[in-house]
Formats: structure tokens, C-alpha cells, sequence
């Protein structure tokens, strides 16, 4: 009889025991992944190296990113990760012009590297907020009336913070949905960058 006792007392501790790091690997180690959405560039007046434009630049445009990274459980709760991503606009370019010329900003690509923390609100949701390194390459133009076409390339770079949720549709596929603001302006120009991107990842 108290065998039996016994055994009805470990059945119950025993799947426990199996469930749970079936759990917490949906929310660990290595994942890869895709996203999109939208991202405004705010650049200027200030240039930097006392150039200064007659007013701030801005747009609006589509943003599409590749990103990988690890997660690694602190507790059952708490996810600490770091990752890595890189970032195109499509038809981003900032114009200002008259009837002497103009000048145009193009951000040809975004690196990034960030850590971030999260909480599991639930089995399946992690809410987290993240923040590192951001960098974006940009090629610059001016025209003037009467002058040859100046081109140049050049970097920068700055801060990201942001915040998000994800979501688990299982131990490998994840969604994603995120906030983010950058200070490109390390160089001493102004530049400030918001994005809201979704995302899909792959968790191994």
C-alpha cells in the first residue's frame, strides 16, 4: 500500500519535472529571425562640423531587418540575451533643396548590437526592453547651381533603446513586436530615429 501511496505522490512530481524545461526552452539559446515596419528619420538642423541646414529633415519609410541572437534563463521568470542585427530602408532619403542647389541624405544600411532583459508575464509572452550600440552608414549629396556634384560617405552611429513583446507559438516559432528609438548623433549632428517593427524568429 505505501508503495503504491508513493507512486501517486511522484506521478504528479514527475511530469512536472518534464513540463517545465520544455517551457523555459522556448524563451533560450540561439534564435534568427525577420521583421518590418516603420521608421522616421529626424535629422538636423545641425549637421555637425558647423554645417547647419535652413531646417530639420524628416521621413517616413518602410524598414526591413535581419537580426540573430541568444537568450539565456537567469530564473524561470527572467531571460538576459544579446543580439546582433542589420537593417535596410526602402526609399529613406532625406532631401532639402531651392533654386541654388540641393543636399539629399541617404541611409544606405543600419548595424546594430544590443543586450536586452526580459520578464515572462506568462508560459508564452516575454516582455522585455533592450539597449546597445547603433550604427548607419549614410551617403551624402550636394548640388550646387554652377559647381560640381559633391559626394560622400561616412557613419553614424549612436544609442538604441526600446521595448517589446514577444510571443511563442510553441518551442520554436516566436512573434514580435517592438518599439525603438536611436540617438545617431555621436558624430555632434541631430539625428533621432523611431521605429516600430514586427517580427518572426526561430528558436533552436
Amino acid at each position: 500500500m505505501n508503495t503504491r501511496i508513493g507512486a501517486l505522490l511522484l506521478t504528479p512530481l514527475a511530469l512536472v519535472a518534464i513540463s517545465n524545461p520544455a517551457q523555459a526552452e522556448e524563451f533560450e539559446g540561439p534564435f534568427v529571425g525577420a521583421a518590418a515596419g516603420y521608421s522616421r528619420d529626424e535629422i538636423g538642423p545641425d549637421l555637425g562640423e558647423d554645417f547647419e541646414l535652413d531646417r530639420e529633415l524628416d521621413r517616413d519609410a518602410a524598414y526591413f531587418q535581419l537580426f540573430a541572437g541568444y537568450d539565456y534563463a537567469v530564473t524561470p521568470k527572467v531571460r538576459l540575451g544579446v543580439e546582433a542585427a542589420f537593417g535596410l530602408g526602402a526609399d529613406d532619403e532625406l532631401r532639402l533643396g531651392n533654386a541654388n542647389g540641393a543636399i539629399e541624405l541617404d541611409p544606405e544600411y543600419t548595424f546594430e548590437f544590443t543586450g536586452r532583459a526580459g520578464y515572462l508575464v506568462t508560459d508564452k509572452a516575454l516582455l522585455y526592453v533592450r539597449g546597445g550600440y547603433q550604427n548607419s552608414r549614410v551617403e551624402a549629396t550636394l548640388t550646387e547651381v554652377g559647381e560640381p556634384t559633391l559626394r560622400d560617405k561616412d557613419n553614424a552611429d549612436g544609442w538604441l533603446a526600446g521595448g517589446g513583446l514577444e510571443y511563442a507559438f510553441g518551442n520554436n516559432l516566436r512573434s514580435r513586436l517592438e518599439y525603438r528609438y536611436s540617438d545617431l548623433g555621436n558624430g555632434a549632428a541631430n539625428w533621432d530615429r523611431h521605429q516600430v517593427l514586427a517580427g518572426v524568429l526561430w528558436n533552436f
